[in-house]
């Protein structure tokens, strides 16, 4: 999320903690806790960055149920592993643009990020994948034929997701079933429920604080499937336990988990 929906996400987790659902426990035996972008650890020179193999095995450590994961196209087409367009936040490296960089220099430059390949091998089937696609299958056309082959081994929507912030970015990936279809809301959640009814695709996803109770009951009367986030206190992890929905997605997924 950027910066500002950041802070107000941290608010928003400390005003929701006055909700009577916050004291009502939740059944850890029912929640599907995702975390955004692994169990990183934040920071320069961090051991665990977001979107690294490290952060992903914190994940099969503390037995998280699932990861979300950052999906772009380098020069040459192979999908690789972040979330930003260029490499400066987090690895200082501004100067490598993930879509100007071929793989094998971003490969010797900055060995941390992963190719989706790698991902998969390591974690498919252990972890619940949930793979937020940053391009369009329009713009970048090796993005289609390239999922399709590396995802070949695991099931949709039992093993993986694809999701998006943008819903036609799925349109190129309708041979999948709708149910491992989601689209992601910012602030423009009724933007996206309109899309996401005109496409036919079989999951939403958004703010905990946007997403009402009516509009998950009519998602799931529709036969939908909804996630939640980012949930970072376990007061709010227990709320969204009691609203019902699918998928809980945090980026603090260790705090929650002694709860879970």
């Amino acid at each position: 999320m950027p910066d500002w929906t950041e802070h107000l996400n941290t608010l928003a987790n400390q005003l929701w903690r006055l909700s009577p659902a916050c004291r009502i426990t939740a059944d850890p035996g029912r929640l599907k806790l995702v975390a955004h972008r692994g169990a990183y650890i934040a920071g320069i020179n961090s051991l665990a960055p977001e979107n690294t193999l490290a952060a992903f095995d914190r994940c099969l450590q503390h037995n998280i149920w699932g990861i979300e994961l950052d999906v772009r196209l380098t020069q040459d087409g192979e999908p690789v592993v972040h979330h930003d367009p260029a490499c400066g936040r987090l690895f200082q490296r501004p100067d490598l643009q993930i879509a100007n960089t071929t793989f094998a220099t971003l490969r010797r430059e900055l060995p941390q990020i992963p190719h989706l390949q790698e991902v998969i091998e390591q974690y498919g089937k252990q972890l619940h994948l949930m793979i937020e696609l940053k391009v369009s299958w329009r713009d970048y056309k090796p993005l289609q034929p390239q999922l399709t082959r590396l995802l070949t081994a695991l099931e949709p929507a039992e093993d993986y997701h694809l999701l998006s912030l943008e819903p036609d970015h799925l349109e190129g990936f309708r041979q999948l079933p709708p149910a491992a279809l989601v689209d992601v809301a910012l602030t423009n959640v009724s933007d996206i429920l309109r899309q996401n009814q005109a496409l036919g695709h079989g999951a939403v996803a958004g703010s905990f604080a946007l997403i009402g109770n009516a509009t998950i009951r009519r998602l799931q009367l529709a036969g939908k499937q909804v996630g939640t986030g980012q949930i970072n206190l376990p007061d709010i992890m227990n709320r969204e336990a009691a609203r019902g929905v699918d998928w809980l997605f945090s980026d603090k997924p260790l705090s929650l988990k002694p709860m879970s």
